[in-house]
């Protein structure tokens, strides 16, 4: 054995002694050797000869944009990865998929320049221009009937054949999506498809064409003609000559072939790809890390993951039209972490022109084992998160404005049969409410911040905090079964929890055995429900619903909705045999009052968060002094109230003279004020509601006092004791 081991070790050693060190640069020659930062070579073509060996090392010059596609046909090994980073001080170096395009010359009310490369995509000085269409962004044409295979719409009678056999058109065929193809043949107010739409619009859905000149009449449009191999543009202002033209032509940045394995990319960044950014593009890829690398304006993703051990972590994605990260049919222990994503999916028509199109992360049907962790998206078209299959962990992520173009979605999300096992924890959604533009009026599908879809079945959402947002927090759809919901804050909404217990036909499975316990559900606006459900026959059956906190301090009347219309107070709620050991609002307000806070800890560290010298009340009516100590990635609600906090215990004193008690707390007829401690004087006591209005005040030189209740009606209430107007004690008493 030790003779084996020295055998591996001198093996090691002799494999990385003739690793190869391989450099280029934008001022190299692709005649120098190449293996040094004194000889590099110039392009990715000379880059993609070579026969890559473990331990080779392929250095960018910093600062230096290389316009090519690498392809990566051999592996590195465990000890002895094949890497790709930088080299040299400044930026990191850009892979692009994009040409300069120059030369424009005037053509009518528009430019051209030419491109023998077919265009995919166009940007002026780093920004996406909007490929040529009609109606112009932000309006659309409605459908009067469609299929599967054609729509139809009396105003397209006003197109020529020729236009419309020339463009293509994107239709939003359902509100969770907008789907794109070219179009094969018109005829009078219908056009037909070349690829079949997977959903079918009812009747005054949006659409729109484009991608014919006819259409250029709004600056910042663009076309490219592929016989006439021109590029035809509308600037806001000026020449193009004197703009940074920039027309993506290469399909991807970086390319795994199947079986590659073992390679390490870093401090990259790449743009402007067809493609992928990177494409890890088979199952049988392995241990393939991505670190500290940019993404921006690929046409589908920036990352497309397939294959084992894929860790993407401390990377920025932003503007890429299609996925941001997509992990694709067989991804199994894929490890995403630490990135951050913005603006991401903002054009309908471009990605794949699909229904899973424009998130931030997707994780596909097959996927399984994933680890989705402390990642930061803001403004994404769809789904901020979306992960199927099997055994997931999403956890730690921040997500805020998702959901910026469709409506039928979430910003964490899960759908179908195969999706089990996986666990939404300690995530932060906010301001994720969803567009409806393109859809018919009346009544729309109501976005909610975690999506549980169709037949998802032994996942858990735990401990996530949802705020900010005027839809709903929770949503369980029809046939999801046995998932837990537990110790989540869901802060805001019209619905903190939705059950959908309708049968669907395509979805076999009843609604059953759901677990709810343990969360926080706070309503913000009077016409807020706490819970609501779509009850009915055929198997249905929620499950267990027990031990939240339903807090609706604007309407005591609204705590559930029994569709379509039966409202419950949270007494009647209770004598369905739920929420037995539920605690309702202990406070009640009207607009605008609000006395209620958030405090979130939104870090990876426990925090200790200072409240000043107000007093405070948890949602057990507990007082909250002096500091709240929050655990990673938790949140907590707090009642301010008008009392402050003076000293550490509500039976001390300042001066260390007198104190005092009150019992028994809670009473219902008479209780009895002592002095505890120190000499008897004149004292006073103050009785006040929970905003601070001075109900009752009882003045008194003896050591015991008795209190009556009076005309106090159930509740809550604070004391102030003073002697000489020195603080003596405070503190709350219930009458019951």
């Amino acid at each position: 054995m030790k003779k084996l081991f020295a055998f591996t070790m001198i093996v090691c050693v002799y494999l990385n002694a003739i690793a190869g060190n391989h450099y280029l640069a934008s001022t190299g020659n692709d005649s120098n050797t190449g293996t040094s930062s004194v000889s590099p070579w110039k392009t990715i073509t000379k880059l993609n000869t070579i026969t890559y060996s473990p331990g080779d090392t392929v250095f960018f010059h910093s600062g230096d944009t290389f316009r090519g596609a690498v392809l990566v046909n051999q592996s590195g090994n465990l000890a002895s990865k094949v890497i790709f980073t930088s080299y040299g001080l400044g930026n990191k170096p850009i892979i692009s998929g994009a040409n300069s395009v120059t030369g424009w010359t005037t053509s009518g009310a528009y430019y051209q320049a030419s491109s023998t490369q077919t265009v995919i995509n166009f940007f002026v000085n780093d920004k996406e221009q909007i490929l040529a269409r009609y109606p112009d962004e932000g309006s659309y044409l409605t459908v009067d009937v469609a299929t599967n295979n054609y729509l139809q719409d009396a105003s397209l009678t006003s197109f020529s054949a020729a236009v419309l056999n020339a463009s293509q058109v994107c239709v939003h065929t359902a509100e969770w999506s907008w789907e794109k193809s070219k179009i094969s043949s018109s005829t009078g107010n219908k056009i037909v498809y070349l690829t079949p739409t997977l959903q079918i619009p009812t009747a005054n859905y949006g659409y729109f064409l484009y991608d014919d000149t006819t259409y250029l009449t709004t600056s910042k449009e663009w076309k490219y003609d592929a016989t006439a191999l021109k590029i035809y543009y509308k600037p806001s202002s000026g020449n193009p000559n004197t703009l940074n033209c920039e027309a993506t032509v290469r399909p991807y940045g970086i390319s795994l072939a199947s079986s590659v394995s073992n390679i390490t990319i870093r401090n990259i960044a790449f743009e402007k790809q067809a493609s992928s950014g990177i494409s890890i593009s088979d199952s049988t890829n392995q241990n393939i890390l991505i670190d500290d690398c940019y993404f921006a304006h690929q046409y589908i993703s920036g990352v497309d993951v397939q294959g084992e051990n894929i860790e993407i972590k401390n990377s920025y994605f932003r503007e890429i039209d299609g996925f941001a990260i997509y992990i694709n049919q067989k991804g199994f222990k894929a490890n995403i972490h630490h990135n951050t994503f913005r603006n991401n999916g903002g054009f309908r028509n471009s990605g794949i022109g699909q229904e899973i199109n424009l998130s931030a992360i997707r994780g596909s049907y097959f996927v399984d084992s994933c680890h989705i962790h402390h990642n930061d998206i803001d403004s994404v078209g769809y789904c901020g998160i979306a992960m199927d299959g099997q055994h997931n962990l999403i956890e730690r992520n921040i997500i805020r404005h998702a959901m910026l173009i469709n409506n039928d979605g979430a910003a964490l999300k899960s759908y179908g049969v195969n999706s089990k096992y996986n666990i939404f924890k300690n995530n932060f959604v906010s301001s994720s409410d969803g567009n409806t533009d393109g859809t018919p009026s009346g009544v729309h599908f109501i976005t909610p911040a975690i999506y549980f879809d169709f037949d998802v079945s032994y996942c858990t959402i735990q401990e996530n905090t949802i705020y900010d947002r005027a839809q709903k927090g929770i949503f369980l759809n029809a046939g999801t079964n046995h998932n837990t919901v537990i110790g989540n804050i869901v802060y805001g909404g019209n619905y903190s929890i939705d059950y959908n217990g309708v049968p669907n036909p395509f979805h076999l499975t009843a609604m059953d055995g759901m677990t709810v316990k343990n969360n926080s559900f706070f309503a913000k606006d009077p016409n807020a429900y706490i819970i609501r459900m779509i009850d009915n026959t055929g198997g249905y059956f929620h499950g267990i619903i027990d031990s939240n906190y339903y807090f609706q301090p604007y309407n005591a009347a609204k705590y559930a909705l029994i569709m379509p219309s039966t409202d419950y107070t949270f007494l009647q709620w209770k004598t369905t045999g739920l929420d037995q050991n539920t605690k309702r609002s202990f406070v009640n307000w009207t607009l605008p009052t609000s006395h209620d806070t958030l405090i979130m800890n939104q870090t990876d560290n426990i925090v200790t968060i200072n409240l000043g010298t107000s007093k405070y009340l948890d949602l057990d009516s507990n007082v909250v002094c002096g500091n709240i100590i929050l655990q990673p990635y938790t949140s907590k609600i707090l009642i301010k109230t008008p009392a402050f906090c003076l000293l550490t215990g509500i039976n001390e004193n300042m001066n260390g003279q007198l104190s005092a008690i009150i019992y028994p707390n809670p009473f219902s007829s008479w209780a009895t004020l002592e002095i505890t401690n120190g000499e008897i004087t004149d004292y006073e006591l103050t009785l006040f509601d929970l905003f601070g209005k001075e109900l009752k005040k009882y003045k008194t030189h003896n050591r015991k006092t008795e209190i009556a209740r009076d005309d106090l009606p159930n509740g809550m209430y604070f004391y102030l004791i003073k002697s000489n107007k020195q603080f003596i004690s405070s503190g709350k008493l219930i009458l019951q």
